[in-house]
């Protein structure tokens, strides 16, 4: 290790804690010669360590004041607005997407947490009982409820650390984050933010390592009162599973195979845009993208030559090229089953209208590239119609009427985001209220949201309680009703 890289390691009860495990560098997705960063693993014994420390640290930090928690936390959101640009890089770097949207990412964390921050102090903790009584001082008390796994993926490593965090601390709980073994860097910047606020040792703590090793030992520790995870729903499933026989709080958002309804009526040009942001930022990797365009028929063929000529006018490259678009893919396995299932999608009968290949090198740079795809034609019964691929690849798929629309909207097991457009306002609403899904949108893209409103999928896309919003104080506390009368 003697290239002058990052080296990132574990935090906990206050301490770097160094290499317990093995050590692996971590390598440019644009760039398969760039190191970038050297990671240490954590094992089984600093992961059982880490949960000791938060439990051990919770009951000194759920008494401290709301006002001292946030004023900490905030002192951290300050200090990774002063380092944006550090963080972004260090994102382009492990992640492949372009510099700009890391730079997005950052900002959406920095509200969000400021958010959070200010729904933290505005909770009241005492809710006085609604009851014609004057002789009795009846109310329910909103308490912390002790230690929380945090468990966060590749695509977006600050962002759901952040969010997931912040009011996990603010609400007076501690905290084990295990994020995605890909992408630590992010995750060793915003943990030497908090310590650099003063966050007392063991409040949080920070276990980087293979999910089959650490991840594993910290769903097992009995001392969990929650567990917070962004994944697929493989992995979501067999957490619900392993936990279901405890008293473990879930919020689990998972995979998703996310529609936009493109209406005969609707604004063309708008949809076409819609569509590529959803499904191409981020080379498509992320659980609110659009994987599915479900097109009324008398404008079907209109609206792919509007999108043909859009996708094909993205630059693929390195992300920290300023006028690239659209940077590779995360991994080389990530990319096989993006292929895979562009190979199956066309064996099934799918017109490939465009992309559909692998890139090996761009600009003299091998990396783990993939031209964004579109196939067109794809049927309701079709693979690409039904499974999750988390890659640049869109099924568009022609449809009668809005009915068959709506219809083939609700044919799959997941239920993420959703998005309809449309000028019709009675055919919004009919979407809005029948869409089988936790998030749904009108004229507006799958992926956006907002900072106040909570985000959770329904079926197989999520379980427990949704994140985000108002909905953190609900995941994060626990009621208890007190009945008190005269002394």
């Amino acid at each position: 290790m003697s290239e002058n890289l990052p080296v990132f390691s574990s935090m906990i009860n206050g301490e770097w804690c160094g290499n317990s495990g093995e050590t692996v560098t971590i390598y440019n997705p644009a760039n398969h010669q760039q190191k970038v960063a050297h990671c240490q693993y954590a094992d089984g014994e600093l992961a059982k360590y880490a949960v000791n420390a938060a439990e051990t640290s919770f009951e000194k930090w759920s008494r401290q004041p709301v006002k001292h928690s946030i004023s900490i936390l905030r002192k951290a959101v300050d200090i990774l607005e002063e380092n944006a640009e550090l963080v972004s890089r260090t994102i382009t770097l492990e992640n492949g997407k372009t510099l700009r949207e890391s730079q997005a990412e950052v900002d959406a964390t920095i509200r969000d947490a400021r958010y959070q921050l200010k729904a933290v102090a505005e909770t009241d903790w005492r809710i006085p009982a609604n009851i014609h009584d004057s002789d009795s001082a009846h109310y329910v008390q909103r308490e912390s409820m002790g230690v929380f796994l945090l468990i966060t993926p590749w695509n977006f490593p600050l962002a759901t650390i952040v969010r997931k965090l912040v009011p996990a601390l603010g609400f007076g709980n501690t905290v084990v984050v295990k994020p995605a073994q890909l992408t630590p860097g992010a995750a060793g910047h915003w943990f030497e933010f908090l310590h650099q606020a003063g966050l007392p040792g063991g409040v949080a703590n920070l276990v980087l390592g293979r999910g089959s090793i650490v991840g594993n030992t910290l769903i097992n520790q009995p001392k969990l009162s929650g567990i917070s995870f962004t994944g697929s729903t493989e992995i979501g499933l067999d957490i619900c599973r392993k936990v279901s026989a405890r008293s473990v709080r879930l919020q689990m958002e998972m995979g998703g195979k996310n529609a936009i309804v493109v209406l005969a009526d609707a604004d063309l040009d708008k949809a076409v845009e819609a569509t590529v942001l959803a499904a191409f930022s981020c080379a498509g990797q992320w659980c609110t993208s659009t994987s599915r365009a479900i097109v009324e028929e008398a404008v079907y063929e209109s609206f792919l030559n509007r999108l043909k000529s859009r996708v094909e006018s993205l630059k693929i490259g390195d992300g920290m090229n300023e006028n690239t678009n659209m940077g590779p893919v995360i991994s080389n396995g990530q990319r096989n089953i993006c292929c895979e299932a562009i190979n199956k999608a066309r064996q099934e009968g799918a017109l490939l209208l465009t992309g559909g290949k692998a890139i090996r090198a761009i600009d003299g740079k091998t990396g783990f590239f993939l031209e964004p795809t579109i196939l067109r034609d794809v049927l309701p019964n079709m693979s690409l119609a039904n499974e999750e691929v988390f890659g640049p690849v869109l099924a568009v798929i022609s449809v009668k009427n809005p009915e068959e629309a709506l219809e083939l909207a609700n044919a799959t097991v997941y239920g993420l985001t959703f998005s309809v457009y449309t000028r019709s306002a009675e055919w919004a609403d009919r979407f809005i209220n029948e869409i089988q899904a936790g998030v749904c949108h009108v004229n507006l893209p799958t992926a956006y949201r907002e900072a106040a409103f909570p985000i959770g999928g329904w079926k197989e896309s999520g379980r427990g309680v949704p994140e985000c919003g108002d909905e953190q104080k609900h995941f994060h506390t626990r009621l208890k009703t007190v009945y008190r009368s005269p002394l």
